[in-house]
């Protein structure tokens, strides 16, 4: 079981993943950093939906279900795409990622 403290430092590093993801269309980050944004944030995709997976298991009117349910298509859309051939699509593909990423990860927050 994580620890607190674990829990901070993956939540902190995830934030920190988000924001790059978010600033990459701005100044574009080397095609190295993008996949390595693109790898670590697919993993931190997947584990995020597995936990809002678990949050859903049970169907609700709610707007907070449909709300993560969302969340969770845009995940799927996210991850179905690519880098890309150049260096500004890999950055959009990179945002997108993040932009997923920080969806799931508010309904995780919401708890």
């Amino acid at each position: 079981m994580p620890h607190s403290t674990e829990h901070h430092g993956t939540t902190q590093h995830l934030d920190q993943l988000i924001a790059e993801a978010a600033d990459a269309t701005g100044i574009l980050p080397t095609i190295d950093r993008c996949q390595q944004l693109h790898d670590e944030l697919r993993t931190a995709i997947g584990q995020l939906a597995d936990q809002v997976r678990r949050r859903l298991d049970y169907p609700s009117d709610t707007a907070e279900w449909t709300r993560c349910e969302h969340a969770l298509l845009q995940a799927q859309g996210a991850l179905l795409g690519s880098l890309g051939a150049g260096l500004r699509s890999a950055a959009l593909h990179v945002q997108t990622l993040g932009e997923a990423a920080a969806a799931l990860a508010n309904c995780i927050r919401d708890e």
